[in-house]
């Protein structure tokens, strides 16, 4: 028998960690380390999504982007996050494909990481990773309730 208690906790662990991840990639922003940004709002990105995944008992495969993987279950979420699917595909789409380049740059050509993101790359990464969360931190809440509840 599944302990729920166990199992929300340790995917409510997923999302505190998602969420710290974020505020590290603010610290990096802040100092201008804007590929540790990417990195660390992918890694916030990654980690939501794992969360919800496995809240929904949904085995995902062990690659950084598994927003695909919504797409393929996304009969099983309520509207309002169904509706956000695309969305959120398309950022772990996005975010995973940074993911190298942010840590080690452009190896081919030899450009370090952090020349290749600014600023901007870093705000809307945040803001991409904040939105995510947010997604996945309310739809954990609605179905830990319905769960604790024995519905």
């Amino acid at each position: 028998m599944i302990d729920f208690r166990r199992r929300l906790k340790f995917i409510e662990s997923y999302l505190r960690n998602s969420k710290e991840r974020i505020e590290l990639a603010k610290i990096s922003k802040e100092r201008g380390f804007y590929n540790n940004t990417i990195r660390f709002c992918q890694e916030a990105v990654e980690l939501s999504l794992k969360a919800i995944l496995r809240l929904y008992n949904i085995e995902y495969p062990k690659s950084h982007d598994v927003g695909y993987v919504l797409r393929q279950y996304a009969r099983l979420f309520p509207d309002w996050f169904k509706s956000k699917i695309p969305e959120i595909a398309r950022i772990s789409r996005d975010l995973s494909y940074n993911r190298g380049p942010a840590i080690y740059g452009d190896e081919n050509s030899e450009v370090p990481p952090e020349e290749l993101y600014d600023e901007q790359d870093a705000v809307n990464a945040i803001k991409s990773a904040q939105l995510i969360h947010s997604l996945c931190y309310r739809l954990f809440l609605e179905k830990a309730k319905r769960i604790k509840e024995g519905s």
